[in-house]
């Protein structure tokens, strides 16, 4: 029952991987410590592994051009070092902490990421079908050099170099701490903070996650935390799904992704809530 469980859970986030641009772990984590006994570093561990699946497919479905590397290659590297320091602060935790306690801080923290990004990404939605859309392009910081050049909404643009690697640290830190692949903050983040387009946000998005499951990957291993038989289960149903989800993002815009990607960690987060709970209360 725990194989099929894992293995339903990777496709159909597999499916949400290749529509919205995100690796999926963000969903994997809590679904799985909820519904399966699997520790929660093991989780954390495995769910980062499985992400090169999805990424993989999505990003050789999205036929990536060479010129749209450099943007992603420049985050790498802000993204690794938060990771590292994220992987080190949860095994800090690990040793610290019994294994009830890890999984309660990891599943809390992912609950307050996925109400905070729901909110704010449907009331986006709602402030622009009003005609009311809020400004875009918050850190670009172009006076801050050295910057690069991005294609915007309609016409390039500049970007700090400086900006872009700071604002990779603070996504590697989840990525470490969280398990998460950080697409579920490079979306909304290269959209909102960067004014880069939903799609082209998406597609980028997707190369990090591939790169960011590469080294979280290694890293993780180092501390023996990825269970190949699970990731197994997981790499086989997220790469059928990315593929599918992947066919059905093309024929959705840019509002539609991000009102759907709001509706989806809001129901996600409602539904962990309540069964967080419940399982609360009855432990206790």
């Amino acid at each position: 029952m725990t194989g099929l469980i894992i293995l339903l859970a990777g496709t159909g986030v597999g499916v949400v991987a290749g529509l919205f641009g995100v690796g999926g772990s963000f969903l994997l984590v809590p679904l799985l410590g909820l519904t399966t006994p699997i520790p929660a570093d093991i989780l954390v561990g495995s769910c980062a592994c499985q992400v090169l699946g999805p990424a993989t497919t999505a990003t050789l479905s999205y036929r990536i051009r060479l010129k749209e590397m450099h943007l992603p290659l420049i985050l790498l590297g802000g993204i690794v070092s938060g990771t590292l320091l994220g992987a080190r602060v949860l095994a800090r935790v690990a040793e610290s902490h019994s294994a009830e306690e890890l999984s309660y801080t990891v599943q809390l923290c992912y609950l307050g990421l996925m109400w905070s990004l729901g909110i704010f990404g449907l009331w986006e939605w709602r402030q622009h079908h009003r005609g009311r859309a809020i400004p875009i392009g918050w850190l670009t910081a172009p006076w801050l050099k050295p910057t690069c050049e991005v294609f915007g909404r309609q016409r390039r643009q500049a970007i700090s170099v400086i900006s872009l690697s700071l604002y990779g640290v603070c996504v590697g830190l989840f990525s470490g701490f969280l398990g998460v692949s950080g697409g579920v903050l490079l979306v909304p983040g290269l959209h909102y903070l960067y004014g880069i387009p939903t799609k082209r946000s998406a597609r980028l998005s997707m190369i990090l996650v591939g790169l960011i499951a590469v080294q979280a990957t290694c890293i993780h291993a180092s501390y023996r935390r990825i269970d190949l038989p699970i990731v197994a289960l997981l790499l086989f149903g997220g790469t059928v799904g990315a593929q599918v989800g992947v066919r059905i993002s093309e024929r959705m815009s840019g509002g539609g992704l991000r009102r759907q990607f709001a509706w989806l960690l809001l129901v996600f987060a409602t539904l962990l809530t309540f069964t967080w709970l419940m399982q609360t209360r009855f432990i206790e």
